[in-house]
């Protein structure tokens, strides 16, 4: 009796220490707002069943998995989920789909998807310029859009364009279709299509929409993404449904039902081979196909070969299809080796499930939902027929899912031999990275739980410790059973209560980060608007000093000329005109002394002589000077030799 008492409780220790080690599993891959602690202490969480996808990218545009975690360069096709933060630099845009519901940014603009799941839709536009469609009105009462001044709702399907501290403290609301419900400063307004509503923090007031180069285009990309066929076969709340129509066509098979066919690759073309593995919480390794159309046929639905071509099968038309990260089998893992470049390496492969072939993903999920992933009726016709083997299988060395960065498939090494054994049976993914990114580990508390369980583990295992933790001793008596439960008990209660106290923590962190990046946001906005009213000031100063120089131009320009009486200039000199001689008479005999030449005339002051008039000037020069002035001379009564000149 007393063995089956120990065994029983050693038992119950060991599921205890099993539930919390793998509570703490889930804590350190589950994104925020996705784990749910139960009364009886299980954590409960299942990745919502709704995802976006980034479907254009133009300039430089980032996206982070969390405010305050590090962000990386977005690329088409990525995933969007709970808590992305979207931003754009100056000149860039981008575009997110959701089903049929898009949403665009102008560059400047950061914008954050506070929660994206299968009931609501809710973004934050922290400033910049966003445009949103939403097509389905099932979507309408789970649209919700905020900004530091106002919350805008739709009542009914339509567009809107929303403009967030482009002017400092103000949101603008316009509708451009349909009719929304925008609420702010103590008021709450209906906008219908057409109008606007600029939204402050004390005063709330209408205006007539209008239209920019950004509406054009986002109209312009609606006008494109146009995709009927698809819509027949998948519906519209399929993301990335509307590309489909351009790459591809539509068919009817008798065993798979709707067919869809690329048509823009090669005839040895195979799934999940040209793009790269990321590891996304909390799904883990997520498939990233390198195609404008590879988002909607990798993440739903599944691949068949028909006619020796490759041809995607989306199964049942359903109006919330289930999103999966990948709908591959992993086969390999660390005692599966194939040859590589003449070398054997441990080797992961993967490829691409069929509908005869059973999902098992590596994250929590609903048994409904599991169902609805499995359930194809054309599966038990055909399954005895279906080909043993995985067809479109892809390896690469074990070691490159271990790295820091996503593992590109084009650019790792195929191996040289393609007879290889196969390991029986599906096998699991591969484990998360060795040096988890910030996107995906969150804060040093988790990482440091994770530590202290694989230490309680490797306890465990050494020789002399019970599973509960108790060291055995041969010569002592065992303790009590019940007061082994009990201690059991204590140890799994106190480990409750830390779990809760640190998803508490962990959301008062999110708290403080969220609080400190608006009022950096804030106040990198008002020293944005101070700096940008000094420049207008200076311009306007020298825009003055520009006009009252050009006014005084015009003035001296339009002054009358200057009077005669003006005295002359400094420099100028009236000329004077040399004295007329007497020409000397035959009969009269000059005297016998020397006659001097008169004085010049002393000229009239310089204020009171006008200039004199122009006169046509001669070839000669009006004066000669001294050295070359010409000598004159006469003899007088002495016979002397007079000169003059």
């Amino acid at each position: 009796m007393t063995h089956r008492l120990v065994h029983t409780a050693a038992l119950l220790a060991l599921a205890a220490i099993s539930t919390c080690a793998s509570a703490q599993t889930v804590l350190q891959t589950d994104p925020p707002g996705q784990v749910e602690v139960t009364g009886n202490g299980v954590i409960e969480t299942e990745p919502p069943g709704r995802v976006g996808r980034v479907s254009l990218v133009q300039g430089k545009v980032e996206i982070g998995g969390d405010i305050g975690t590090e962000s990386s360069a977005a690329v088409v096709n990525w995933p969007v989920t709970t808590r992305n933060l979207v931003t754009t630099a100056p000149g860039a845009r981008t575009e997110i789909r959701i089903g049929s519901t898009s949403i665009r940014l102008d560059g400047d603009s950061s914008l954050e998807l506070t929660e994206l799941d299968d009931d609501s839709l809710r973004l934050r536009l922290h400033f910049g310029s966003a445009s949103i469609r939403v097509m389905n009105s099932e979507v309408v009462p789970e649209f919700e859009l905020r900004t530091a001044q106002a919350t805008v709702r739709l009542t009914q399907p339509g567009r809107l364009r929303v403009d967030a501290d482009r002017v400092p403290d103000t949101s603008v609301v316009s509708v451009l279709d349909g009719e929304a419900q925008v609420d702010g400063a103590g008021a709450s307004l209906t906008v219908r299509a057409g109008r606007s509503a600029e939204v402050r923090d004390e005063d709330v007031r209408t205006l007539q929409a209008r239209r920019d180069e950004f509406d054009d285009w986002a109209l312009t990309r609606d006008q494109t993404l146009v995709a009927e066929q698809s819509s027949r076969y998948i519906g519209t709340e399929m993301t990335g449904y509307e590309e489909l129509d351009r790459h591809g066509s539509w068919s009817t098979h008798s065993d798979y039902g709707s067919l869809w066919t690329p048509t823009v690759v090669a005839s040895d073309w195979t799934p999940y081979r040209d793009g790269q593995w990321s590891y996304i919480a909390p799904w883990g390794w997520t498939w990233v196909d390198n195609a404008p159309w590879g988002y909607a046929p990798f993440h739903y639905g599944r691949w068949v070969q028909v006619h020796n071509r490759w041809a995607w099968a989306p199964g049942r038309l359903e109006r919330r299809p289930v999103w999966s990260p990948a709908l591959v089998g992993w086969v390999g893992g660390n005692n599966w080796s194939v040859g590589f470049a003449s070398h054997n390496l441990h080797a992961h492969g993967w490829y691409p499930l069929s509908p005869y072939d059973r999902y098992v993903p590596g994250y929590r999920l609903s048994n409904e939902r599991l169902r609805r992933l499995n359930d194809w009726r054309h599966a038990t016709r055909r399954a005895a027929q279906q080909r043993p083997g995985h067809h479109g299988l892809t390896v690469v060395p074990r070691e490159h899912f271990g790295g820091r960065g996503p593992v590109v498939v084009p650019r790792a090494p195929r191996p040289d031999r393609p007879n290889f054994a196969l390991p029986r049976g599906q096998g699991s993914a591969p484990p998360p990275p060795l040096v988890a990114r910030a996107d995906w580990n969150r804060g040093n508390d988790a990482r440091r739980d994770l530590i202290e369980r694989r230490e309680v583990r490797q306890r465990l295992e050494t020789d002399g410790v019970t599973r509960d933790g108790f060291v055995q001793d041969r010569g002592r008596p065992e303790p009590d059973p019940m007061a082994r439960q009990r201690e059991s008990n204590e140890r799994l209660s106190r480990d409750r209560m830390q779990q809760q106290e640190r998803v508490v923590r962990q959301q008062e962190e999110r708290d403080r980060m969220q609080r400190d990046l608006d009022n950096r946001m804030q106040s990198d906005r008002m020293g944005f608007g101070r700096h940008a009213e000094r420049e207008r000031e200076q311009r306007d100063r020298m825009r003055e000093r520009a006009e009252r120089s050009q006014q005084l131009q015009q003035l001296q320009q339009q002054r009358p000329p200057a009077m005669a009486t003006n005295p002359a200039p400094a420099f100028s000199r009236p000329e004077s005109r040399p004295e007329p001689r007497p020409m000397p008479r035959p009969d009269v005999r000059p005297p016998p002394q020397m006659v001097a030449a008169p004085p010049p005339r002393p000229a009239p002051p310089p204020q009171m002589v006008a200039p004199p008039a122009p006169r046509p000037q001669s070839s000669a020069p009006a004066f000669t000077p001294r050295g070359n002035a010409e000598q004159r001379g006469h003899t007088d009564a002495r016979g002397q030799r007079m000169q003059e000149r």
